[in-house]
This record gives structure tokens, C-alpha cells and sequence, in this order.
């Protein structure tokens, strides 16, 4: 299914993992977002994205593994209500989220894993076990990575190979 004909679940009605974002609008269109709280900004309830290479890059946003920022647009085909869903640069109609990341990178990081284990669950539920278990790895992997991250890398990554007074052997 392409990109353009994917549907976002939370259109169905289904549940769908949700992070707070600061968000100022110019009528329904978002006009500025933050992590933290500006001034004319209301805290709503943004979407996750519903595809892997978006939460995948969200998940390495989140985990440190990457320094790209997040964005937030509208929901294609949530006019009425306005809602909003996270996403990548480049996206049509974005509106970077200012502010630093650190606060939320692990609330982030558990929500993509959600989202993904959410798709897993679809896919079992409709019979198609190679597609949930390739999603049940992938939430796996944004796991992992969550615990290198909080563990810190190796001494040798961080000197880039050299030798260091008083590290690890």
C-alpha cells in the first residue's frame, strides 16, 4: 500500500498512541509548537505516525541515535476535528516543535514502540504472522536501542578508538 493511500488507524477510530505537544494555531492550522510551554500555546494530544520509516526516525530522534528535529502537521482527512500527527522534514504543511527533546525522548521512544506493537497486533489479528513478526522486531529494536542509549556507549566509541586516562580497559 502506498503512502499516499495509507490511512491513519486513529481515522478508523481505533487507539493510537498520542505524546503532548505545545501547539499555538492560526485558525485550524498549526502556527508554532513546543515541548515546553509559550506563551499563546495549548497543550493537545499529537499523533504518532503509522508507517516504520517515520517512527523508526522518530525512534532514533528519541533514543539520541539521530539530531534531525520533529515536526508536526494535520491529519490528512481529519479536517473537522483538526488533528494532528507527528512527523519528519520536508513534510507539506509541518511545523517544527522548538524546544529541547530531552524532557519527552523517552516518553517518545515508548510511544513508538507502542505504535509499533500496535501494527503487530493489526497484522496478527488479520491472520498475516510474517508481517506481525516483522513488527514485533521492530519494536524489539527501538527497545534495544532505548538501552544502549540510557547505557551510554563504550569508551572506546566515545574517544573514537584512542586510549583514555582512567577508562574502562
Amino acid at each position: 500500500m502506498a503512502k499516499a493511500e495509507m490511512r491513519h488507524p486513529a481515522l478508523a477510530g481505533e487507539s493510537w498512541p498520542v505524546i503532548g505537544v505545545r501547539i499555538h494555531r492560526e485558525g485550524r492550522r498549526p502556527r508554532s509548537a513546543s515541548w515546553r510551554p509559550a506563551p499563546l500555546t495549548v497543550l493537545e494530544e499529537v499523533l504518532l505516525p503509522c508507517t516504520w520509516p517515520e517512527l523508526e526516525r522518530l525512534a532514533e530522534i528519541a533514543v539520541g541515535l539521530s539530531r534531525a528535529r520533529v515536526y508536526v502537521q494535520g491529519l490528512a482527512g481529519a479536517e473537522p476535528d483538526g488533528r494532528l500527527v507527528l512527523c519528519l522534514r520536508g513534510a507539506p504543511g509541518a511545523v517544527r516543535v522548538d524546544g529541547p527533546l530531552a524532557p519527552v525522548a523517552e516518553v517518545l521512544a515508548a510511544r513508538a514502540r507502542t505504535a509499533a506493537l500496535r501494527v503487530a497486533a493489526v497484522h496478527r489479528e488479520a491472520g498475516r504472522q510474517q508481517e506481525a513478526q516483522v513488527w514485533r522486531a521492530r519494536a524489539r529494536r527501538i527497545l534495544k536501542d532505548g538501552r544502549a542509549a540510557r547505557r551510554g556507549r563504550s569508551v572506546r566509541a566515545a574517544s573514537a578508538g584512542l586510549p583514555t586516562l582512567g577508562g574502562r580497559p
